[in-house]
């Protein structure tokens, strides 16, 4: 059995074994129309930490398995342990084919909105923590073990008590392409065709569309390029 058809029957396996708790989640966390159609396909090796929130599914026309969750691997994940975890208290807005890598885990708070665009694809142990606001546009694509944050996780304040470091949002054009092990921090701005260099840390507001950014802190070092 050559790798190709090896990987077709692993997929099989555990698509089946991701019944259970998929049917359950898409009657949990969608309204009945849109959860007939099994649109959420959930691995059994996902946990959903929280599902107090809202998960609001605005594709227009659904099919089975549209949002996966916890399936993408790469040469590293061992499936078999790699756990995705989801803690939604706040609101998560999916406007499309989604995918969230095994292994990758989101926090969204209670006043956190995170919206995901379509074609959006998370790279396996990627991780995403949304306070405040976290938006994509269509085709955004990241690589494995990345990270966004629209916050800094503490605070920091002054003489008189006053926090100086406020959450910030996180905005992402269309078609742009993150590289493994980079981080986005709070109020990073993406323009469409943007692809981020491996191992950068993006941070502040790159308004040039087509451009490559890499490093720490991230630069422009190509222009007029874009990912096909």
């Amino acid at each position: 059995m050559n790798e190709r058809h090896r990987k077709k029957r692993l997929d099989a396996v555990r698509y089946v074994l991701a019944m259970p708790k998929s049917i359950w989640y898409n009657f949990r966390l969608l309204p009945l129309r849109q959860a007939c159609k099994l649109p959420l396909l959930v691995s059994h090796r996902t946990k959903m930490i929280n599902h107090s929130g809202k998960l609001d599914l605005q594709a227009t026309k659904l099919k089975v398995g549209l949002v996966k969750i916890g399936f993408n691997t790469y040469q590293g994940t061992d499936f078999r342990y790699d756990r995705t975890r989801i803690n939604l208290r706040g609101t998560m807005i999916v406007q499309g084919a989604c995918a969230i890598g095994a292994g990758s885990s989101i926090e969204v708070t209670e006043n956190g909105t995170l919206r995901l665009g379509n074609q959006f694809n998370l790279g396996p142990r990627s991780l995403i923590i949304c306070n405040k606001e976290i938006a994509s546009g269509e085709d955004v694509q990241t690589s494995w073990s990345c990270t966004m944050m629209d916050t800094d996780q503490h605070d920091l304040v002054d003489a008189e008590g006053n926090v100086k470091n406020n959450d910030r949002p996180i905005h992402l054009g269309d078609n742009v392409w993150i590289g493994c092990h980079t981080i986005l921090t709070k109020g990073t701005t993406l323009a469409s065709n943007t692809t981020v260099g491996a191992g950068s840390v993006v941070h502040g507001v790159h308004e040039e569309s087509c451009v490559v950014l890499a490093g720490n802190p991230a630069t422009i070092v190509k222009s007029g390029v874009k990912r096909r």
